[in-house]
């Protein structure tokens, strides 16, 4: 597929960086939603999850990477919690079990160093805590390796009161410069898996995996997922969207979309994750 699919970019927030949480208490973080759902995407689809979602992220602004990028996390627009105020409040929330598994996502999670004290209040009350980043922030598992270095599992560290914690990297690639850049080796240190979201726009730099990744999989014996990606024909509010929705979704571009993920996976020998939360119109 040679022609560009219209994007509609929704959600434009402002580029964010870490010094932009200074303000903050030595343990508070800042939070767009939480709810609860079932997890789309990655090694643990299908299990039942709570989504927390911070604020902020260092593509915000949604022009060089993640133009297609749906998801709301206004650094402005978020709220402030303690560990303690904020496990009460996930624990209040609807359905939860203790067996669910916690999803720490964003806006790009690692931009709050805090996130590394919160975990370790997490253990008795998640079966896992898996953290979605782009894998951008060296700092932040710098800084996991100061305050706990033992590694048990590559991409699982079992130290977070005995909530297993696993990184999955989700590199995003520059418009501009046409390429995804390499993950520094701190960040693949941690990592789990690795998953890229895929276009059939062959003019779109996320139409292929990076070259790199051969050698990653190779070096870590990573598990690679593609994730194909949804077109949008407007915004839309709120954590809920649907895939059987005519107005909403460009249904025709998202299924060649989806055809190709699956064409590309079983080419490369990568592993197909579809956002199985759109077929379910559930957050």
């Amino acid at each position: 597929m040679n022609r560009t699919i219209p994007i509609v970019t929704q959600n434009v927030d402002r580029v964010v960086r870490m010094a932009d949480y200074n303000a903050l208490k030595t343990d508070e973080l800042v939070v767009t939603s939480m709810f609860r759902t079932i997890q789309g995407e990655g090694p643990f689809a299908g299990y039942p999850a709570v989504f927390l979602r911070l604020s902020g992220c260092n593509f915000g602004d949604k022009q060089d990477h993640c133009a297609w990028c749906d998801t709301a996390f206004h650094l402005d627009k978020g709220t402030m919690y303690t560990p303690n105020d904020l496990l009460e409040k996930l624990q209040q929330l609807p359905g939860y079990r203790k067996s669910d598994i916690l999803v720490v996502t964003g806006g790009e999670p690692t931009l709050q160093l805090n996130l590394i004290h919160f975990m370790r209040h997490v253990g008795p009350f998640f079966k896992l805590v898996q953290i979605e980043t782009n894998g951008t922030q060296a700092g932040f598992f710098r800084r996991l390796e100061e305050k706990q270095p033992q590694v048990t599992q590559r991409g699982y560290i079992e130290h977070f009161n005995l909530a297993p914690l696993s990184v999955v990297v989700s590199p995003k690639a520059s418009t501009k410069a046409g390429r995804t850049p390499q993950l520094s080796e701190v960040v693949l240190r941690h990592t789990g898996a690795l998953k890229f979201v895929v276009t059939a726009d062959a003019n779109d730099p996320q139409h292929v995996v990076p070259e790199w990744v051969a050698d990653v999989q190779q070096q870590y014996s990573m598990p690679v997922y593609v994730s194909p990606m949804a077109v949008y024909r407007k915004p839309y509010a709120g954590e809920v969207s649907s895939i059987w929705d005519a107005e909403l979704i460009n249904q025709q571009a998202t299924a060649v979309n989806y055809a190709y993920a699956a064409r590309y996976a079983m080419e490369h020998g990568f592993l197909l994750s579809l956002q199985t939360h759109l077929f379910t119109a559930v957050p």
